[in-house]
């Protein structure tokens, strides 16, 4: 799915780093933003909130909450009783803290750190009690009922979306519906940034308020401190009787609060030395790729890391010169010939339209099956085989896709062509029967509404150069794609662009005098997954890949903002990920060992 067919359906539903999301609107709010191989969490929160502050006792230094924790307890209760455990050996923050939202009274109650994990939980309350709340479950029910094939049932999701819109009809009150789940973070007073992962999910309780939760988790927003800073979005939009948002009723609020979370007893602290589940093995030996500089001297640099912002000095007409029909000057431009330019700080999509409603242009057909290359079945399978297609070569391609790449600021990341392939009409559709074979299969989850498409009708004009960018010192191995660029580029010119930079390498600023081994980090992979919360489900794992990289991280003084440090990058296949058809990853800042993100987390 597209960014602009998110956005005609969900962008009034939540707001994230542009990163692709189901196609379903409702689904959206409860699924992984930038899901890390997992499949799609549903945390069901408990229907009240009942306790409080008991006492904070500071011993021998170190400060234990005296109370249990909300948290674990309603996501031990709704998911399961060891991930609730496993909660309870992290630090909390009872924080009380309310803002009122236009219809609605919006209170964050609890926060719970652990392990590059921020999970909080808290109520809505309605200012007019006229008015009704639907959470996620029944509003995506009353989506679904709309279905030919839907039937009622004894399903209570249905049932509470049929009793809660009688209830609007009989008190004449609006359909609302409330997303609160944090937008930045920031560590000591460090630089806020957007989670690369989030998780929402919530429940009715018995008075009409809801009761909402959030996982927002990753290494590069959340990670150890004393104080955190959450930045909470929260989005208040009215729905109609057919579960869809009602145009111009959407509202968004922004808050701020600031938590010390503390760990809940003395033996919350773990050190990491649990009993190993995880046993390597190696078969022939893994990849190793370290640069030239470490092989020289053992070590490498630290640079400073420059936040970029996709939404300044980006001219339209860089893309498309047809004119702006809709949103000139915004970060939601649509062109007269329906092209859609969406930007974020982080990342910019641009994507072609046919005509109302944004039909899907031969561009789109071609690019959505693209990602077969990558699917575990077809790995490796397709190649760069000829290079030059109609009306277009793979040099004049590239010189376009390099040219963006300058105007857009991006060419201090030095970044590189990693990947080319050719979209010639044959390859079209051959990669377009595998497609529409693994939805027929059951492979591949689509829309209700599907049809088969037909690849024979795109005409060869439109055939291109499939490219894909990344930075020569950032191996771009994690799920969430923080450095890419990916360009499709015809005889049109650049008719497709997926553009992910969170940040540009600055000046040198210091040179660590060692780095940790492939081995250790190696090793701090196997006690990393023990102390997971997935740890106990973990088999034996085969080491693919460990490669010395650089990724964005905060630097150890706050005031010194993010830096690029060399990081181990591992990556590994465990039983599970290999039936799912995906690898595991983790990486490792290789100057103390420390993980910074992982595909267990």
């Amino acid at each position: 799915m597209n960014l602009h067919e998110e956005q005609k359906k969900v962008q009034k539903a939540m707001n994230t780093t542009l990163s692709g999301l189901q196609e379903d609107p409702w689904l959206t709010q409860r699924v992984l933003a930038n899901a890390k191989g997992e499949e799609p969490v549903k945390r069901k929160i408990s229907l009240a909130l009942v306790l409080s502050i008991a006492g904070i006792l500071a011993v021998m230094g170190t400060a234990y909450a005296l109370f249990s924790s909300q948290v674990a307890e309603f996501f031990g209760q709704h998911w399961n009783g060891d991930y609730g455990e496993w909660l309870h050996g992290g630090k909390i923050a009872q924080i009380g803290e309310s803002v009122t939202a236009g219809d609605v009274v919006i209170t964050l109650d609890e926060i719970v750190y652990r392990d590059r994990g921020l999970y909080g939980v808290g109520t809505v309350r309605l200012v007019n009690e006229q008015d009704v709340l639907f959470p996620m479950d029944t509003a995506e029910m009353l989506y679904e009922s709309q279905n030919e094939d839907f039937h009622l049932d004894d399903e209570t999701p249905a049932l509470k979306a049929m009793d809660l819109v009688a209830r609007a009809q009989s008190s004449g009150g609006k359909m609302l519906t409330v997303k609160s789940m944090p937008l930045k973070i920031g560590v000591d007073d460090g630089t806020m940034l957007m989670p690369g992962t989030i998780g929402f999910y919530d429940i009715a309780n018995e008075d009409g308020s809801l009761t909402y939760s959030f996982e927002a988790s990753d290494g590069f927003a959340v990670n150890e401190g004393t104080t955190y800073q959450i930045q909470m979005e929260s989005v208040v939009e009215q729905i109609g009787e057919k579960g869809l948002p009602v145009d111009g009723t959407m509202q968004r609020y922004e808050w701020t609060i600031s938590c010390t979370p503390v760990f809940m007893s003395s033996s919350s602290q773990l050190t990491g030395d649990t009993t190993s589940n995880v046993s390597v093995l190696t078969k022939d030996g893994y990849e190793l790729i370290t640069p030239k500089e470490y092989q020289e001297s053992g070590t490498m640099p630290i640079y400073q890391a420059i936040e970029t912002d996709l939404t300044k000095d980006v001219l339209p007409e860089w893309f498309n010169t047809t004119g702006i029909l809709n949103g000139a000057g915004t970060d939601f431009v649509e062109f007269n010939d329906h092209a859609v330019l969406s930007s974020a700080p982080e990342a910019l999509f641009y994507d072609e339209y046919q005509d109302e409603p944004f039909s899907e242009a031969y561009s789109g057909a071609i690019t959505r099956i693209i990602w077969i290359k990558d699917w575990i079945n077809h790995r490796g399978e397709f190649n760069l085989e000829q290079t030059a297609l109609s009306g277009i070569t793979l040099e004049e391609a590239k010189k376009q896709a390099e040219e963006m790449i300058t105007q857009l600021g991006l060419g201090c990341n030095q970044y590189v062509c990693h990947y080319a392939l050719d979209m010639s009409l044959e390859r079209i559709q051959t990669m377009g029967a595998i497609y529409e074979k693994a939805i027929v299969d059951g492979e591949l989850l689509t829309d209700d509404d599907w049809e088969p498409y037909d690849y024979s009708i795109i005409p060869a004009g439109e055939e291109g150069f499939y490219l894909e960018y990344r930075p020569a010192l950032i191996d771009s191995t994690d799920s969430t794609r923080r450095y890419e660029l990916v360009f499709f580029v015809n005889s049109r010119g650049i008719v497709y662009a997926h553009l992910r930079n969170q940040f540009n390498m600055g000046a040198l600023m210091e040179t660590p005098e060692k780095l940790i081994t492939n081995e250790e980090a190696i090793a701090n992979l196997i006690k990393e997954i023990n102390r997971s919360r997935y740890g106990s489900d973990a088999h034996k794992i085969t080491i693919l890949r460990v490669a010395l990289t650089y990724e964005s991280v905060r630097a150890s003084d706050s005031a010194d903002g993010m830096v690029f440090v060399p990081t181990w990058s591992v990556i590994y296949q465990d039983q599970k990920a290999s039936e799912q058809g995906w690898d595991g990853y983790a990486l490792f800042n290789a100057i103390d060992g420390t993980l910074i993100d992982a595909s267990f987390q």
